[in-house]
């Protein structure tokens, strides 16, 4: 019941609206207007509102009658949902068995000698010889990590080139960290340790390691094209990775060719072209339409040639897949050059393919270095 406690000289309760209405000879619609408009009646100077009881009680009236039309509403839901002709599927556990696969992990661009200050990029990146040692330990832990979840016991490790930065430019000569024999025996070193890591925390895991030269390592002001490996730090560096690796008890396959376009014929027949990249003729990755129509055609051509399935690349420094190629992201990430030449920005990251014999390629995912 509610009750209208009466504040003044008086202090009465009346037990509800219309005693106290008839009482006092008031409208009740006049009363309940005054107190919802002043949340108090005022009359002979005594001042008559609502108990907090009553209000109490009308607040919990007012929840449940929502959650009664919630109930209401849900229930309507359900009743429209039943109507309709609607049928589960059992679904049975099984999953894609893939038995016989294959990886193609991608290295390049690591650049490793090479500084990118702070301020040269507006904040975004920051690189030198201690970053590129850590991000290449992101690298391979990553990398292993991939191999162990997919299952993976063989991998095509491709080493595409620009390891290190070189002296191909002026500026490099000023701002590198180290000289390019002294980088040359810093990555050496680290390619090697992330060979051995592979192989201890991978049992059993057969490498195939395929070293191509890139555009930054030469020791000449031009590319040349027929005698490029004579004249590249990078293939000296796969030369002595193969003989240390040969010394301490790696068991892992090399390849070094001694040209600029490499074709590897895979275990399940599909024929792969690894090359560094500088052979496809673009204005870069910052235009509308970046690199595919060079790529495009550049695959064209070589397939009335080689019949080649797909062919992997580095040197563009962007993470890329296409039916027809994978384009390498870098490990030195955002540097002046690309942020002048409008190029977008890539967090530093290196692509990995995983490939069953019988369905092709099954995934393509990056691994992050940083």
């Amino acid at each position: 019941m509610r009750k209208i406690r009466v504040s003044g000289s008086n202090g009465k309760i009346y037990d509800n609206e219309r005693v106290f209405c008839e009482e006092n000879n008031i409208p009740r619609s006049t009363f309940r207007r005054t107190v919802k408009l002043k949340g108090s009646y005022i009359k002979d100077n005594i001042t008559f509102v609502l108990s907090p009881e009553d209000v109490e009680n009308k607040k919990r009236d007012k929840t449940k009658d929502y959650e009664k039309e919630k109930e209401y509403q849900e229930y309507q839901k359900f009743k429209e949902v039943t109507k309709k002709d609607f049928t589960y599927y059992k679904f049975e556990d099984k999953f894609l068995k893939t038995k016989d696969k294959y990886a193609v992990a991608l290295f390049s661009d690591a650049h490793i000698e090479e500084t990118v200050k702070k301020e040269s990029v507006l904040g975004l990146n920051e690189y030198n010889i201690d970053i590129a040692k850590h991000r290449i330990e992101r690298y391979f832990v990553g990398l292993s990590q991939c191999l162990i979840k997919d299952g993976v016991k063989q991998l095509f490790f491709a080493s595409l080139g620009d390891t290190i930065s070189g002296f191909i430019h002026e500026s490099l000569e000023q701002e590198n960290g180290l000289t390019p024999p002294q980088a040359i025996v810093v990555a050496r070193s680290l390619i090697i340790s992330g060979m051995k890591y592979l192989k201890t925390h991978n049992k059993g895991l057969s490498i195939t390691f395929i070293g191509m030269c890139g555009n930054h390592s030469r020791i000449t002001k031009r590319i040349q094209y027929d005698n490029g490996f004579k004249l590249s730090y990078e293939y000296i560096m796969y030369k002595d990775i193969e003989d240390i690796c040969g010394m301490i008890g790696l068991n892992i396959k090399f390849i070094i060719p001694e040209s600029d376009i490499f074709l590897l014929e895979m275990p399940d027949k599909r024929r792969f072209i690894f090359i560094h990249g500088y052979q496809v003729k673009s204005s870069g990755t910052g235009t509308v339409c970046g690199i595919y129509p060079a790529l495009q055609r550049l695959a064209m051509k070589w397939d009335r040639t080689f019949h080649q399935d797909k062919i992997f690349l580095g040197h563009y420094h962007s993470c890329i897949s296409i039916p027809s190629a994978t384009v390498n992201g870098s490990i030195i990430g955002f540097n002046s050059f690309a942020m002048s030449n409008g190029f977008s920005f890539e967090e530093p990251a290196q692509m990995y393919e995983l490939y069953d014999k019988n369905i092709g390629c099954i995934l393509t995912r990056k691994i992050y270095c940083n």
